[in-house]
């Protein structure tokens, strides 16, 4: 197992970290600080480009074929109107370039499920290297230099998942990272992980927010002592009592990054805790109800500007926000947002008692096309139910395959039936939870659960 993980990451790290991507990473170094108008030009050469793909996209090409040479950024959203994930389900081929699912099957990033509705999404190879000069550029921004040790604690197999016995890490000498398991993290095993941190000199944490702020709790109940230089967070909302139980433990800042699989919007965290969007990643937008521009708080709209296997222009997330008009004093010249609100999940445990990342939860949905929506809810200490409202194509062979992942994938430990129904209603405030605890809250309307959250 060990073998094939060291050739796994070997291979990740060649791929994703050649001299390309590291000089992409220190040319936007140097354009942290340019004036608004040279950011603005960026983009509109970038966006000029994915004009081209998008006239061979046959949801884009006939308005992407009137794109005019000056203007991009202008005529985008003139033109073209918003997009959100129930387009994609419905005519998703209609979204990939040429009209037809690529070959490189490979590229696909199944989204976790976390909205409730699986999704496909097909990225190009230079997008995925992209993504990877972002991460670079935000790891400086944490002090992070190449060659530092970090520990990573974002849901990577590093074991069978029925195996119960240490290691629960794997020592990755290609990308000098430490991989420790998720899903075995408890606080006997916190213990062995803060060892084991220590013993390869870790300087900086990757991880979950849920999965860093349990980390932090298991390891002040132990009462030990654990300094790392800074703690990279995302993928979930990082709420406040986690930052500061994570910084207090590990007595340093955490760095946050907002980020979706449909890779339109990318927004990271600097070392005055504001969150810069990065313009050269894509064009983000915030919208009201009406799609129309606004100050206030409103909805995140994105273009992706490197994504040219599956374009996506003005695409609707399911997270709010809102512009911050003051200027950063680390004298990057980002956009920055605020009042950064996601998706809703509650803390889940297994037959054993022990904390199930909600983010890994997940993983059960990964690639399955015949749900349209899902929720995971505990009603009792040994008892989770799945509620999914079925797809046209939704038979019992699917609700058979989501219960051998979250066996497979999630935990062994976990003791859960399948409930089909014809809709899962959203909160009072209209966001959706798609992991409900109410076996430790006791039972309430569905509708209601969570709503102060």
């Amino acid at each position: 197992m060990e073998f094939s993980l060291s050739l796994k990451f070997a291979g990740r790290h060649a791929f994703k970290r050649n001299p390309q991507v590291l000089r992409w990473r220190k040319e936007m170094v140097e354009r942290e600080g340019a004036l608004p108008e040279q950011h603005r030009a960026r983009q509109e050469t970038l966006l000029a480009r994915l004009f081209e793909t998008a006239a061979r996209t046959p949801a884009y090409e006939r308005t992407a074929k009137r794109a005019p040479r000056r203007d991009q950024l202008g005529f985008l959203k003139d033109a073209f109107p918003v997009i959100d994930k129930s387009s994609l389900l419905r005519v998703g081929d209609a979204y990939l370039a040429g009209g037809g699912v690529p070959w490189q099957r490979f590229t696909v990033a199944a989204t976790s499920g976390t909205t409730g509705t699986p999704l496909d999404v097909f990225r190009s190879l230079g997008s995925m290297l992209r993504e990877e000069a972002f991460h670079l550029q935000h790891w400086g921004w944490a002090g992070w230099q190449h060659g530092d040790h970090q520990a990573v604690l974002r849901g990577d197999m590093v074991g069978p998942i029925e195996r119960g016995k240490p290691p629960f890490w794997f020592w990755d000498s290609a990308g000098a990272q430490l991989v420790l398991s998720t899903r075995d993290l408890d606080e006997q095993r916190a213990v062995s992980f803060a060892e084991q941190i220590q013993r390869f000199g870790v300087t900086q944490l990757r991880a979950y927010p849920s999965a860093a702020y349990d980390l932090a709790t298991c390891i002040a109940e132990a009462g030990l002592t654990l300094r790392l230089n800074s703690v990279i967070t995302g993928s979930e909302m990082l709420y406040d009592f986690q930052r500061r139980r994570i910084e207090s433990v590990f007595k340093t800042r955490v760095f946050d990054f907002y980020g979706l699989a449909e890779r339109v919007a990318y927004a990271s965290e600097c070392q005055h805790g504001r969150m810069h969007v990065n313009p050269e990643y894509g064009v983000v937008e915030i919208l009201d109800e009406h799609d129309q521009p606004t100050q206030d708080i409103g909805t995140i709209v994105g273009t992706s500007l490197h994504n040219h296997l599956m374009p996506l222009i003005r695409y609707r997330t399911l997270d709010t926000a809102r512009w911050s008009p003051e200027p950063c004093p680390c004298g990057r010249t980002y956009p920055v947002i605020e009042k950064l609100s996601g998706r809703l999940a509650d803390q889940l445990f297994d037959l054993d008692g022990r904390a199930v990342n909600c983010t890994i939860i997940g993983f059960a949905f990964d690639g399955m096309h015949n749900i349209d929506k899902a929720q995971v809810v505990q009603i009792a200490h040994d008892s989770w139910v799945i509620r999914m409202v079925p797809g046209p194509r939704y038979s019992e062979i699917d609700g058979q395959r989501v219960l051998q992942k979250l066996a497979q994938e999630v935990s062994p430990r976990v003791r859960a039936r399948i409930e089909l129904v014809r809709e899962i209603p959203p909160l009072p405030s209209g966001k959706y939870q798609w992991v409900v605890q109410q076996w430790r809250t006791g039972p309430k309307p569905l509708a209601a659960v969570g709503a102060t959250a």
